[in-house]
């Protein structure tokens, strides 16, 4: 019998009993047992009486953990602690699955011989929502490939092989619980240790996009701080002062190129706000390099 547990990390979000509706109608061969562990983020533990009726309700066996306070790392933390079994996968609270997500992922993982396995998270818009927004679907996540290789990762689709070596002494970093990052940080950590990060296309994950979250403001915040979380990740124990600057100038043409190509795609909305964007994101490490900290946005 293979045991494969799904953690969510929970802060005051009704959507999480729609997300477990979806984990209780996975499609799993008969040999694999489906646990969850539910880490919630809040000061107190209100929604614990809710969370447990729910999956009771479903069938579905759960531990709850109350994980204090408002720093995602520490949520994902006691998932990683409270795990028992060798498969940990992890999503976000206001996402829903499709029924054979889970399987999919951990077929990927056998095939592939992974460590860890990433899925696609597709955003669903609310109709209001600007038309250069859709097009961009800067919100949905997929993993990015640097010369055929997946570098680093993130939580809001994936399975981990939790007995690799790799993950041995591994935890999220609580200096960036409140920003964000802590995932992309994590998963780069343990890709220069040598696990290998493979991607499960069909390993179907949706999320709904909040109108607060579906701005230019909210997005370049974002793609800001996934510049400042980005930088870090370049370095190495060896990595010099001249390694840095060479990585700042990098940065710095980056931003220029990408401010240029805004103006020449002035009267194009989507090409326009996409270049503005990217330019967000080279800003980001920019200002990671010279030291800045990490803007919050939780």
């Amino acid at each position: 019998m293979v045991e494969i547990t799904v953690a969510i990390c929970t802060y005051k979000r009704p959507e999480i009993k729609q997300t477990l509706v979806s984990i209780a109608e996975q499609k799993l061969p008969d040999d694999i047992q489906l646990r969850v562990v539910v880490a919630d983020n809040d000061v107190e533990a209100t929604a614990r009486e809710n969370i447990v009726k729910i999956a009771n309700d479903l069938g579905l066996i759960l531990t709850y953990v109350h994980a204090p306070s408002r720093n995602i790392s520490i949520a994902r933390n006691a998932c990683l602690a409270n795990c028992k079994t060798k498969w940990l996968a992890f999503i976000d609270d206001d996402e829903t699955v499709s029924n054979k997500w889970l399987y999919e992922l951990y077929k990927t993982a056998l095939n592939e011989n992974a460590e860890v396995v990433l899925g696609p998270v597709k955003s669903i818009y609310p109709n209001n929502t600007a038309k250069w927004i859709v097009q961009c679907d800067l919100h949905s996540t997929k993993p990015v490939f640097v010369n055929g290789v997946i570098e680093t990762g993130y939580t809001c689709n994936t399975l981990l092989n939790l007995e690799s070596d790799h993950f041995k002494n591994e935890t999220f970093d609580l200096a960036l619980g409140k920003s964000g990052g802590e995932d992309t940080d994590y998963f780069s950590r343990v890709f220069k240790k040598g696990a290998k990060l493979k991607y499960a296309e069909n390993a179907l994950v949706f999320e709904p996009v909040t109108n607060g979250r579906a701005s230019l403001n909210w997005l370049a915040k974002r793609r800001f701080r996934m510049g400042q979380t980005y930088a870090p990740t370049k370095f190495t124990p060896t990595s010099g002062r001249l390694f840095v600057v060479k990585l700042m100038c990098k940065s710095l043409a980056k931003v220029m190129f990408c401010s240029l190509m805004s103006l020449l795609f002035c009267l194009h909305a989507s090409r326009r706000y996409s270049w503005f964007l990217r330019g967000c994101f080279h800003f980001g490490v920019m200002t990671k390099l010279t030291g800045v900290k990490n803007i919050e946005l939780y």
